[in-house]
């Protein structure tokens, strides 16, 4: 209660005044209960001190009041419910805020409350894809709900993942890791933790921590989700990260000129325009969670990310795929802000459409997410912004909003995550059909850490 009372007054109570008449925080009606044991305590009082009151006043009293039993007896009942209707409230306060409170020490109470509450009660969000793009999206989708969940594909063979990959037979988890860390809810360190680094001149050099550590628990638990998940625990993410097979998988690429590329990083590192895509083993099994996320998510989104490499993995697998195709969900794809490349040099939203569409079938996206912020010089690495096609000729619906990162020229094409996550809420608020809502009142809680470009997984 002491906690509750500090925060309403150490922080501009106007900003939370919406949000504490949210139905669904437990708290309002314990604050009833305590009102109503309060009043009567005071009319306990006024009976046995015979304090003197208006005739009105007195008149309705005796109506509702021991009227016929002595001041003494008359006082000591109301003052008896009172205590215990005031006991009742503060009891039940206690519990409602110590619940929140202990999930999320590192937040105020109001800030905890809402968290825990309105956060776990927003709609639930299944976002598919990886690299860097995906994260980028979590950490502002947190902002609106806990109920996310990451499908992740896990054909990463680059970097201290595919080092963990071919030495202990794992899934890659760099893409793993870089999304647990966009979705926990935990302290700073623990996150600076899980991206650190080793510099040696040994064996660890590259490594990163997290990685190392969900290859640790997985062989503890001698399952790599069941890995991941103990992973989210001690960050105490809001959602679940998922990988989208369980199977080692490696994809495949052949170019227009006739070259195979064998591995992700050689895909995605190619000069070449790619002519098709494809995994080995081919068709894998889909990760049994995925497909559950899938059918009970109110929004799909997928992307941003790496069209070929991010994106179109997951689509190669056909559990995936079937679960779109039959899900009630809206389905978004958010396209890149910008170029990559070779591979979609001169590409339009459209033609990133396409591919989706050629690799998922036609039913796997509702509404399409495009930047209409195109800056009038090129990006960083030389390459043209992705525009729009002018007039949009396609039964897909068509979302342009400002989703552009302009916080510095190295960023300027990436996705800014609050503007992305807004223009993401705003389309599902408009077009969700009879979905669970996102929520109405939204804090400014600040995101959990800087956005940056992750280094290679």
């Amino acid at each position: 209660m002491i906690r509750a009372l500090r925060a309403l007054t150490n922080r501009r109570f106007h900003q939370y005044l919406l949000f504490l008449l949210i139905p669904g925080i437990s708290l309002k009606r314990w604050l009833a209960i305590g009102v109503f044991g309060l009043a009567l305590i005071t009319l306990g009082v006024i009976f046995a001190l015979k304090i003197s009151t208006g005739p009105a006043f007195i008149s309705f009293l005796e109506s509702v009041s021991l009227r016929n039993q002595s001041p003494y007896l008359r006082g000591g009942v109301f003052i008896g419910i009172g205590l215990a209707g005031a006991l009742i409230a503060g009891l039940g306060l206690s519990r409602s805020l110590g619940n929140a409170r202990q999930r999320n020490r590192h937040r105020s109470i109001l800030d905890s409350l809402y968290v825990e509450r309105i956060l776990g009660s927003g709609p639930r969000i299944t976002v598919i894809g990886g690299g860097s793009g995906l994260p980028n999206l979590l950490r502002g989708l947190k902002l609106y709900t806990s109920n996310i969940c990451a499908v992740v594909t896990v054909a990463d063979d680059g970097g201290s993942s595919g080092r963990l990959r071919t030495e202990l037979g794992i899934l890659p988890p760099g893409d793993i890791r870089n999304c647990l860390v966009a979705l926990a809810d935990s302290e700073d360190v623990m996150q600076q933790l899980m991206d650190y680094r080793f510099e040696s001149e040994g064996q660890l050099d590259g490594h990163s921590f997290g990685n190392i550590l969900i290859a640790a628990l997985v062989g503890i638990g001698g399952d790599f989700y069941r890995g991941v998940e103990v992973a989210g625990e001690l960050l105490a993410i809001r959602g679940r990260v998922i990988p989208s097979t369980s199977s080692s998988v490696t994809l495949v690429g052949s170019t227009v000129s006739g070259e195979t590329l064998i591995g992700e990083t050689r895909v995605g590192n190619s000069a070449d325009r790619l002519r098709s895509l494809t995994l080995v083993p081919a068709d894998p099994v889909a990760h049994p969670e995925a497909i559950r996320a899938i059918e009970d998510a109110d929004l799909i989104v997928i992307g941003p990310g790496s069209l070929f490499t991010s994106i179109v993995p997951n689509l190669l697998i056909s559990g995936i795929v079937d679960a779109l195709s039959n899900s009630a969900a809206l389905k978004v794809y958010v396209c890149n802000v910008a170029e990559e490349p070779a591979q979609t040099e001169g590409y339009t939203v459209f033609d990133h459409l396409k591919v989706v569409r050629h690799y998922g079938g036609e039913d796997v996206v509702d509404a399409v997410v495009a930047n209409s912020n195109i800056p009038k010089t090129r990006t960083p690495a030389g390459l043209e912004f992705i525009r729009a096609n002018d007039p949009w000729e396609d039964h897909t619906l068509l979302v342009e909003a400002d989703v552009i990162d302009e916080t510095d020229e190295t960023s300027s094409a990436r996705h800014d995550p609050v503007k992305l996550s807004n223009a993401i809420a705003e389309a599902y608020r408009k077009y969700r059909g009879p979905r669970r809502r996102m929520p109405r009142v939204r804090l400014n809680l600040d995101l959990s850490r800087p956005v940056r470009k992750p280094r290679r997984s």
